[in-house]
């Protein structure tokens, strides 16, 4: 996959990094100050909290990636 990083490109692939990183962010208030405060931390019942978040990441990278790929077709053309 060759990537066309010029101008708007670049700047598209800084906002979904940027994405990526309040997901994580997200996460890691949500493991650190909800899970522990409504009892749900290591406990069975939180596992669709966690299925839910794993859902949320593949479908921020791989709608993202095409996306990103689709842009930078579109931009060369």
């Amino acid at each position: 996959m060759i990537w066309n990083l010029k101008g708007q490109n670049k700047n598209k692939l800084l906002k979904w990094g940027f994405g990526f990183l309040c997901l994580f962010l997200f996460n890691v208030l949500e493991e650190s100050i909800v899970l522990p405060a409504l009892d749900l931390d290591n406990s069975p019942k939180n596992d669709l909290y966690f299925q839910a978040w794993w859902v949320c990441v593949f479908l921020w990278l791989f709608f993202g990636l095409r996306f990103l790929k689709w842009a930078s077709k579109k931009q060369t053309s």
